[in-house]
């Protein structure tokens, strides 16, 4: 079989290393620590075991990193809009989950982000795409905002926004609720308010499904939901064969990022609020990255306790006890300090007028019983945070300094926000999370530029815990990573075969053997095999050989466009057929992996699909003859041969208990 002018005749042999076997050893380093306001705590911490690999595996170290993803962040990493071909719009009915709220919000905080958003809207629309924006608010902004009284009124807003007439549809949010001239027309279309249909909060499949009738392409532009899981921003990317972030959405997911970013130090965290044992996970998180910490707000008080200092039992979550020893632990394990409040505002509950300044020890250690509660961090408290952050490069603020979470006795919040705001124009960078701290420097000079601000708190805490945010892990998803490929290749210039699915990888290793000029690359979900397979490639030498772990449906154009040889030859075999049906939405053979597939093949490259499940071999070549564009035709198909002389596991077991194979080879024209 000659494919692209290289000659792939049959083999006979075939590859039966077996696997290296696992090593490892354990080592551990112990630190010290210093927590300020405090003697040090009496616990100890244990060491640390970190597992150590002992094989020779000399550039597996230096390559794994682009092989294997953290599974506990790759799904951070989305398919975004700017990175979409744009012309692959054209034509496209594309639906537009959008934020009401930053669209009201013309020179705030997030007046950046409304830009964003509107520049989302018009570049799907100057692509030749049929854009359905969709959206929500409640009673409560309805109520304070005359723009939100009517889809109509929306829609006549948004007009003035876009400078492109918008036409406000209601009823069920679908194409087919549009009357036949709208669908037709270029006028962009705004559905009602999503709040009036119980499906969308339940991310009912029936209402996913006929939001996203018609639309072949979703943009998620509304991060604020990220954390939530709705027919709009989950359920729905079960429909669209593309389900990328906006600008907005993309931009957000960044900011978002950089909290764990260690690169601008040192790094404080002020951080208020309550509910320890909920938080737990995400401090202790913010303890292994900070350098600092300043808890506020009724964190505090669990810490002081920890601490060993009194505090009035009123006052300490009891069943936070276990995280907050652990908290300060991994501050003694980093030698990191925790600060607490010096001095709090106080509200006499007899006279509601009546407020006082007192030292926290004195407060704590008997003031409450007297009738004194605590609502605010006092000015000694500000002095001592406006003089630790001249030291400081990067500090987060997230959650309220106030201890009762209302803004009639929060003087802290605005006076932190005014030394917030003159750290930022000393080269520091300022992240802002939850109301409190937003609200705390809008309407500063140019304070949307200095600032990068996270109304809402849920989503980063979520995030800091290590939680999977919904609206996140629906998108579809792009590789992190550019691959270096010299490092990769000996020679970047010959053709490049890509079998999706590679397993055990030992079809691709009799392969590369075989035909030293071509370049293997396996793509495979198992990280596990990933591993075992690039620390094979490492003991056998092979520079044409190399596998990665990813899901290729949607990361396989990020991947292989960077290549700088032609992509010869792709193939597919015996992929799962329950993975394979029709309603799963990660379901290996989709439009988009079929689209990247024809886009980037060149020329007379093939395609070889095989199965032992003749359905699911008509399927799939089914999607790349329906989604190929015309660039596609049968080569062979039916009883063929395998071409290669090389059988994979799967297809060796089969036709050893005497069943079929079936086979198909297309051709790019």
């Amino acid at each position: 079989m000659q494919v692209c002018g290289v000659e792939l005749s049959s083999a006979t042999s075939r590859w039966r290393e077996s696997w290296p076997p696992f090593g490892g050893s354990y080592e551990c380093a112990g630190h010290s620590c210093c927590i300020s306001g405090s003697q040090r705590p009496s616990c100890r911490v244990q060491c640390c075991q970190v597992p150590r690999c002992t094989g020779n595996v000399a550039h597996l170290q230096k390559e794994d990193k682009y092989s294997c993803v953290d599974r506990s962040t790759s799904y951070l990493h989305v398919q975004t809009l700017r990175n979409f071909p744009i012309e692959k719009l054209y034509g496209e009915v594309v639906l537009v989950r959008l934020d009401s709220v930053l669209l009201l919000d013309p020179l705030g905080l997030f007046s950046c982000s409304r830009k964003r958003t509107l520049s989302t809207i018009k570049y799907l629309y100057k692509a030749g795409g049929k854009v359905l924006l969709v959206t929500s608010w409640d009673p409560v902004l309805q109520s304070v905002n005359p723009v939100l009284k009517s889809t109509e009124s929306f829609a006549e807003y948004m007009s003035s926004l876009l400078q492109v007439k918008v036409i406000p549809v209601n009823g069920v949010p679908c194409l087919t609720s549009c009357k036949k001239e709208e669908r037709v027309q270029n006028d962009i279309i705004l559905f009602e308010n999503l709040l009036n249909f119980r499906g969308e909060n339940a991310n009912c499949n029936d209402f996913s499904q006929k939001l996203a009738s018609g639309a072949a392409i979703f943009v998620n532009d509304s991060f604020s939901l990220s954390h939530k899981i709705r027919a709009s921003t989950v359920g729905i990317t079960r429909f669209c064969y593309a389900s990328l972030a906006g600008f907005h959405f993309e931009e957000e997911l960044m900011q978002l990022l950089k909290i764990n970013d260690s690169t601008r130090r040192p790094y404080i965290a002020i951080i208020g609020g309550s509910n320890f044992l909920r938080k737990g996970p995400a401090l202790h998180l913010l303890a292994s990255q900070c350098d600092g910490l300043f808890l506020v707000g009724k964190l505090s008080f669990q810490i002081m306790n920890g601490l060993g200092i009194p505090v009035s039992s009123c006052l300490i979550e009891k069943n936070a006890t276990k995280e907050v020893l652990q908290l300060i632990e991994i501050a003694h394990n980093r030698n990191i300090p925790i600060y607490y409040p010096t001095d709090l505002w106080c509200l006499n509950s007899n006279n509601n007028e009546q407020l006082e300044i007192f030292d926290s020890a004195e407060l704590l250690s008997g003031l409450i019983s007297l009738g004194w509660t605590p609502v605010d961090i006092g000015p000694s408290t500000l002095e001592r945070i406006s003089s630790l952050l001249s030291s400081y490069k990067k500090i987060l603020w997230i959650g309220p300094t106030s201890f009762d979470l209302t803004e009639e006795f929060s003087v802290g919040a605005t006076q932190l926000g005014q030394i917030l705001n003159k750290a930022s124009h000393n080269s520091c960078d300022i992240i802002l999370v939850g109301v409190a701290a937003c609200k705390a420097v809008k309407g500063m000079s140019d304070s949307s530029s200095q600032y990068t601000a996270f109304e809402n708190e849920s989503i980063v805490w979520e995030f800091l815990k290590g939680g999977i945010l919904p609206g996140i892990a629906a998108l579809d998803k792009s590789y992190p990573y550019q691959i270096p490929w010299d490092d990769v290749f000996s020679d970047t210039t010959q053709p490049l075969f890509v079998d999706i699915g590679s397993g055990n990888g030992l079809f691709l290793f009799q392969m590369a053997r075989n035909w030293e000029g071509l370049n293997f690359l396996g793509l495979e979900m198992n990280e596990k095999l990933v591993v075992r397979c690039l620390q094979d490639v490492t003991l056998a030498g092979k520079r044409n050989l190399y596998f990665l772990s990813t899901n290729a449906t949607s990361t396989f154009r990020s991947i292989v466009s960077s290549y700088p040889g032609q992509l010869t030859l792709v193939s597919i075999q015996c992929p799962n057929p329950d993975f394979n049906k029709e309603q799963n939405r990660w379901r290996m053979v989709r439009r988009m992996l079929v689209e990247a597939v024809a886009d980037l093949l060149q020329v007379n490259g093939k395609i070889y699909l095989q199965s032992d499940v003749e359905s699911v071999l008509l399927g799939m070549k089914e999607q790349f003859i329906s989604h190929g564009k015309g660039q596609l035709v049968v080569d062979s198909d039916g009883r063929m041969e395998n071409p290669f002389g090389v059988v994979s596991d799967w297809e060796r077991h089969v036709l050893a208990r005497g069943a079929p194979m079936y086979r198909t080879m297309l051709r790019k024209v």
